[in-house]
């Protein structure tokens, strides 16, 4: 039982987390630090039953001020995405996910619409930067394009037409159960990796993306880091989609996917963090918003071992998905939201 009640915020800009482990331990760590939203994270699965995951609802929300409002990763649509075998049984697990996610209570589903044979891409998880902390990286000239996955190579029009017909099976059952679809884009944001054709990786293809249905249910995760990647102007494009970006990734890079970058602590990438947080108060956003890959804390903590990522893909050491750099980007983000929240305070006297 907690001591104190926690004092009731009013800003609309709420901190999720994603717990590597989700344990006891990382919730109170969660709750003490300011986080209200909590992420279920599993790049593989997620229960297809309500009583399991209101279950797991109503153990997260035993520690007051947390809610779990956020599925990511989620159901499996491995052969969704290609149409491969046994796809029509996999869209009908997804559709029943989705309903129970409804009848839980859990309003937002983040997901990726890519060949899981290869997502995620990145040329280094060793790379060092602020204070030896030690990151992520990308350098097109050191990538083996040449290579091909099981998947071989798929077409843009493909991917298009799966895509389309995807949406129109299961956006009409996330209107009736109250839950909002929100697609993070392809990481790297490139055209093509060893043969696979990618499509959401520019603002005109999300554009696309939301025109296929045009449903507020259809909505997007709107990764900082991905769109980062594309060289572009944060805040305009925060503004383009208002209303239809349902989850945030609070993370930045240095440089950009057609070349190279480097992922970075949130306070010291490409991006004016400030704008963007101020863009999300301007344009009323009121979800929940994580950081996203963090830094590998190296002396303090562990990195993941080769090849697991939190029960996900393929990765590294510095998966992003340790702890300890977290609870820096979450004082720093929580400074940002004081700090905008203020300002529009001080604009109405």
């Amino acid at each position: 039982m907690d001591t104190f009640a926690r004092k009731k915020k009013d800003e609309n800009l709420r901190i999720a987390m994603v717990l590597t482990p989700l344990d006891e331990q990382n919730l109170r760590l969660a709750q003490q630090i300011g986080v209200t939203d909590v992420v279920f994270y599993d790049m593989q699965t997620m229960p297809n039953d309500a009583a399991e995951l209101t279950k797991i609802k109503q153990w997260v929300e035993k520690f007051e001020g947390l809610k779990l409002t956020v599925v990511e990763g989620g159901p499996p649509m491995d052969k969704i995405v290609l149409k491969k075998e046994g796809y029509e049984e996999q869209l009908e697990n997804y559709k029943a996910c989705i309903r129970a996610m409804g009848k839980a209570g859990i309003p937002i589903l983040c997901y990726n619409f890519m060949p899981w044979s290869l997502r995620v891409a990145r040329t280094s998880y060793e790379t060092l930067i602020r204070g030896c902390s030690m990151t992520s990286s990308w350098d097109v000239s050191k990538y083996d394009d040449s290579l091909r996955t099981i998947d071989g190579e798929t077409t843009h029009d493909e991917m298009w037409k799966n895509l389309e017909w995807f949406l129109k099976e299961v956006v009409p059952v996330a209107e009736e159960s109250g839950v909002y679809l929100a697609l993070h884009p392809d990481d790297p944001p490139l055209d093509r990796l060893r043969g696979l054709a990618r499509i959401i990786g520019s603002p005109d293809s999300v554009e696309r993306l939301l025109n296929l249905y045009p449903s507020k249910h259809n909505g997007i995760t709107f990764c900082q880091g991905t769109f980062s990647e594309m060289g572009i102007d944060i805040p305009a494009t925060i503004k383009r989609f208002a209303g239809r970006i349902h989850f945030v990734h609070f993370r930045d890079v240095c440089g950009t996917a057609k070349d190279k970058f480097v992922e970075t602590w949130q306070d010291e990438g490409q991006t004016c963090m400030v704008e963007a947080m101020r863009t999300y108060r301007d344009t009323g956003f009121s979800g929940p918003m994580r950081p996203d890959h963090v830094p590998l804390m190296c002396g303090f903590e562990n990195g993941h071992p080769v090849g697991n990522k939190a029960d996900g893909y393929f990765s590294g050491v510095a998966s992003g998905y340790t702890m300890l750099g977290r609870i820096f980007a979450v004082g720093y983000m929580r400074g940002l939201i004081q700090s905008v929240t203020s300002e529009k305070k001080q604009e109405g006297l």
